[in-house]
């Protein structure tokens, strides 16, 4: 019986190629499913069939992963030589099989829970993080460990699967004596073998192979990360930082749809009153706080934020939006008008050493000093080098705070200390002074100083509770500022980075759940109030600028905020599709059509695609979206981030 048994499990090398493979295939599909569970809030909208549906076709991109991750392990199983049956090699074929299969999993498996962060999935980004010793990955990685065990738990369980399975099948051997005609019955397998593979790899017998952007045809955009796989998402993006030139318009015609480069001396009339010549700027950005968790936008009682809410009632308040959704997006365009409309972010990209005018450098020509203060290890996501790029000159980090006593153990100095530091070195700084102050407790593994340990009682979870520490560090922060000769003279602009994980409350819309963030501007003395106006990071440097009255020209993606003449548009790009809004309408392109098309204001769900019914309404929003797409492709591959002569003579002629 037990000879018949061993018997059963002994199988030609195609047939355990085969089953190894389909069983990589059952696995990857259970961790689709792990996804969607575990990211369930963001998905509610998909009804059975259509999850079915993008369960099915999800295959395909499993397909195309498997096949170019198992690739030495196909050609080494079919080659039609004899020693493929000696023991020793079967046993390196199956450590194969295991070690890279295990690492598809592993790949997947932390999307579980890292796509509540970013709202995609993981990209070759992910190096930048591990291979820069600054990002204190390994403790971080540690808190990952620590925090979310029971995916580690699972993932070891799915990795012993794949060992158990990888030698409860064994290989039989041929017989010995072998003649020609098995190694021509050999050769040909490894040619059919070879054949679908490659096929396999690109997706299908289509003229071009399936990339990140071909999900799209098959679903909704926001589906899209739950449709492929992780492994998926780093091939596509590996070595594709290049962009394409684009020439949807001349020269002339493009400047009239759209241009990045603004004169914003014009205030409109009814904003002269808000002119700031020669004031302070302090632009605060708050780690992952969403306008979903502040109280003065969503009226939440109790509140988690009760003196953002009581400031936010004195200032110019938006309805605003990040550009992105990692900290590394954040501050290209908040620092420089420069979003990350491109695979890789920004200060990732080859286009990195451009030439561009930022923040620091505008205000600097404006007669300012310049400083960014961030309370993280010194390096973390090029945040130092990035904030020198934009024109700050100094920096102030972990390293220049000199003291671990307050360090939380991951990312860098809780915000109360850090930002009571920043008061006292801004009050070294002759004015007007230009400080950026990036704040950090508010992230996870969301910890508190040992005395805020039980404090925020009515917060919900640990996310909630530095959110309102944060609030808390802030009123300290501004209660010191209050006492400064400065401070009456100051612009202070506040922001947050991205929106959090999201996963505790959801009572926003699905792009506000993704993108809102607060973007306000408070400006002691100067009366102010809630706009109800959508803005963006990148309108925050024309904006400044306009406050200040520059005369410089300035170039961004986004608009002066104060300027009523020019309507808001909001821009965003993730998984190789372009998501543009304008006038409350929300189109999703990649530049040569639109696939989604939805009127945010009566469907801020996103339940009903107009784009079928209001085609004909959807062609001034699309030359829109060309116009900027043609300007960021264009003007970043010829390092022309900043105004051109051919842009004055343009803004010359046409005001």
């Amino acid at each position: 019986m037990k000879t018949r048994l061993i018997e059963k499990r002994q199988l030609n090398q195609q047939l355990l190629l085969l089953l190894r493979l389909g069983f990589v295939f059952v696995l990857m599909s259970f961790t689709r499913w792990l996804f969607y569970i575990f990211n369930l809030n963001s998905f509610q909208h998909v009804n059975a069939g259509g999850l079915l549906r993008i369960m099915l076709i999800g295959i395909l991109y499993d397909a195309s992963v498997i096949a170019y991750f198992n690739l030495p392990l196909i050609l080494f199983t079919q080659i039609p030589f004899g020693f493929r049956y000696h023991t020793g090699y079967q046993r390196f074929l199956r450590i194969l099989y295991v070690i890279t299969n295990s690492i598809l999993i592993i790949f997947n498996m932390v999307d579980v829970i890292f796509y509540r962060y970013i709202f995609k999935r993981t990209t070759t980004e992910i190096s930048e993080f591990f291979f820069n010793p600054a990002e204190n990955s390994g403790s971080l990685l540690l808190q990952f460990f620590i925090d979310f065990w029971y995916i580690v738990l699972i993932s070891f369980f799915l990795i012993f699967l794949l060992f158990f399975f990888s030698r409860y099948f064994k290989s039989k051997s041929s017989v010995h004596n072998r003649k020609s005609g098995w190694y021509l019955r050999q050769s040909l397998w490894l040619l059919i073998f070879s054949f679908f593979t490659f096929i396999a790899m690109r997706g299908g017998f289509q003229l071009k192979p399936i990339k990140l952007m071909s999900a799209a045809k098959h679903t909704e955009n926001r589906n899209v990360p739950l449709l492929i796989n992780s492994p998926f998402s780093i091939i596509k993006t590996f070595g594709s930082k290049a962009l394409k030139e684009i020439s949807y318009f001349n020269e002339s015609e493009l400047r009239g749809v759209f241009s990045p480069v603004h004169n914003v001396t014009g205030i409109s009339k009814e904003n002269d009153s808000l002119l700031c010549k020669g004031y302070n700027v302090v632009l605060i950005i708050i780690e992952s706080l969403g306008r979903e968790y502040i109280g003065f936008y969503n009226n939440r009682q109790p509140s988690l934020t009760p003196f953002l809410d009581s400031l936010f009632s004195r200032s110019m308040v938006f309805d605003g939006f990040a550009n992105g959704k990692r900290s590394i997006e954040a501050l290209p365009s908040i620092l420089a008008g420069i979003p990350s409309l491109m695979p890789a972010d920004y200060p990732s990209s080859p286009y990195i050493n451009n030439r561009i005018q930022g923040m620091g450098t505008l205000l600097k020509n404006e007669g300012y000093v310049t400083a960014f203060f961030h309370g993280g290890n010194n390096g973390t996501m090029g945040f130092d080098l990035f904030s020198v790029i934009s024109g700050f000159d100094q920096y102030f980090g972990r390293n220049e705070f000199a003291s671990d006593e307050f360090f939380d153990g991951n990312w860098g100095i809780y915000d109360e200390p850090f930002l009571l530091y920043a008061v006292q070195e801004i009050n070294k700084m002759s004015q007007p002074f230009a400080a950026g102050i990036f704040t950090l407790s508010s992230h996870h593994p969301y910890k508190l100083p040992p005395q805020f340990q039980g404090k925020f009682t009515h917060a919900q979870n640990d996310m909630e509770a530095t959110f309102c520490y944060v609030d808390y560090a802030l009123k300290t922060f501004f209660k010191e500022a209050a006492q400064q000769p400065w401070f009456e003279k100051t612009i202070f602009v506040i922001t947050a980075d991205h929106t959090p994980e999201n996963t505790y409350l959801k009572t926003s819309p699905d792009f506000e759940a993704v993108y809102a963030v607060p973007v306000v501007f408070y400006i002691p003395g100067k009366k102010t109030s809630y706009t109800g106006e959508d803005a963006q990071h990148t309108d925050i440097l024309p904006t400044v600028m306009g406050l200040i009255g520059t005369e410089q020209l300035v170039f961004s993606f986004g608009r002066n905020l104060l300027d009523s003449e020019y309507p808001p548009y909001i821009l965003n790009y993730m998984n190789e599709i372009y998501k543009i809004i304008r006038n409350d309408t929300l189109i999703i392109t990649n530049g040569e059509s639109i696939s989604e098309m939805y009127d945010l204001y009566s469907d801020p769900s996103m339940d009903l695609n107009l784009i079928s019914s209001a085609r004909s309404s959807s062609e001034p929003l699309l030359n829109f979206a060309r116009g900027v797409i043609q300007q960021y492709n264009n003007r970043m591959i010829h390092n022309q981030l900043y105004p051109l002569y051919e842009d004055i003579e343009w803004l010359l002629r046409n005001q």
